[in-house]
């Protein structure tokens, strides 16, 4: 019996997995320090009646986060006990365990198994400038009073946050004031990747801003392309489009002859 209280050896006689078996703890492979680690362990009947089953869920056999629920289930059936665990600063091992409740009124171990839940790394990033280009001109987002018909140009700038150099990404969207999109972009920094405390510009396409009114944008930044995670973003305004001022019909309008009467 370990420090929990919890009978890994002394099966009263039955082997392991006699009457139960537990095929599969549901928990996430990785997680961040200070998550909220949820997890569930499913427990078949592989007896050929109704038995009662008890779980015992344990996270590195110092926190025992599923304490002993206990459930009557039918033949063949699996039953599905959940809880939950705050993750550690450190890799750890959810352990899982059965028992059955037997005709001597008494608990007795019964099958076991454990999954491995690894840190994952906190990925740190901002963006840190955001510009429209339009036809030689620049300004900060969100711009103003961008004459109609200009053709724009987004500059988006990622600062990498964390100590060692990073790889990051990009992905961003342009809609006119009808909601109709305008350009998507994505796209990872290439070699050499954007050392600590420094940034990196990703430069989009070219489009026509040829509607007055509010045009938006929303903006991801990412880091670790292999498990992609959001480290910061913008939804809002890109600019302000105004109305291109309409040419005077009469514009080259001039008296070449007269005749006097």
């Amino acid at each position: 019996m370990d420090t929990l209280g919890i009978v890994v050896e002394e099966t009263h006689g039955i082997a392991a997995g006699a009457f139960t078996k537990i095929v599969e703890i549901v928990a996430p492979s990785s997680a961040v320090a200070g998550a909220t680690v949820a997890v569930t362990i499913k427990i078949k009947n592989t007896y050929t009646s109704t038995i009662g089953v008890s779980a015992v869920g344990v996270r590195d056999s110092v926190d025992r986060f599923i304490d002993w629920p206990s459930y009557n289930i039918p033949a063949g059936a699996t039953h599905s006990f959940s809880g939950s665990f705050t993750m550690p600063n450190s890799a750890c091992i959810i352990h899982a365990y059965s028992y059955y409740y037997g005709t001597d009124s008494a608990w007795h171990f019964d099958d076991e198994m454990a999954k491995n839940v690894s840190l994952s790394e906190v990925f740190e990033g901002t963006i840190s400038k955001k510009e429209l280009e339009y036809d030689g001109s620049r300004a900060n987002i969100p711009a103003y009073d961008i004459p109609e018909n200009n053709r724009g140009l987004v500059h988006i700038w990622g600062r990498n946050d964390m100590s060692d150099a990073q790889r990051m990404g990009i992905w961003w969207q342009v809609k006119d004031p009808d909601g109709v999109a305008r350009e998507t972009y994505a796209a990872w920094e290439t070699w050499p990747y954007t050392g600590g405390g420094s940034t990196h510009e990703f430069i989009g396409g070219r489009f026509d801003l040829d509607k007055p009114g509010i045009w938006t944008i929303a903006v991801q930044l990412f880091m670790n392309p292999s498990d992609q995670v959001v480290v910061d973003d913008y939804y809002g305004n890109l600019c302000t489009v105004k109305s291109a001022i309409p040419e005077p019909t009469f514009r080259n309008f001039g008296v070449t002859d007269y005749s006097k009467r």
